[in-house]
């Protein structure tokens, strides 16, 4: 009786087959899901280095605004670092009047617009001054 149950111990070849494939399959999707992660963090980076960029050409010409709704032209035109880790970048920031008042209370808004990468995104940021 003792050498059929060490004959009867351990895995057959099919429940083996079968541990083997559920094994797969389990690895096949960890990496489907660790690629999937490692594409969004590279979006997220991307996104937040031209929300960034934007932001900081943004702080740069609300200084340059003296009297309320004056449009003027950014002096020095607007620019992306070198190092930005961006392909395909343009950058603009547009000074416009969209609210004017009887009273003569007037607010210039400024944009900057970030395109990047390909196909383009866009990140844009607004500030007003009065």
């Amino acid at each position: 009786m003792t050498a059929r149950r060490a004959l009867e111990s351990g895995f057959s070849a099919v429940e083996l087959l079968i541990t083997l494939f559920i094994a797969v399959a389990f690895v096949a999707t960890g990496y489907q899901l660790y690629s999937i992660i490692i594409n969004d963090g590279g979006e997220i980076r991307a996104r937040a280095r031209a929300s960034n960029i934007a932001y900081d050409n943004l702080r740069r010409y609300v200084t340059q605004t003296t009297d309320p709704c004056t449009v003027f032209t950014p002096n020095p035109a607007p620019t992306v670092p070198a190092n930005s880790g961006l392909s395909n970048v343009e950058i603009k920031v547009i000074p416009s009047c969209p609210y004017t008042s009887a009273a003569g209370i007037n607010t210039t808004r400024i944009e900057a617009r970030v395109k990047y990468g390909s196909p383009q995104k866009e990140v844009v940021h607004a500030i007003f001054v009065n």
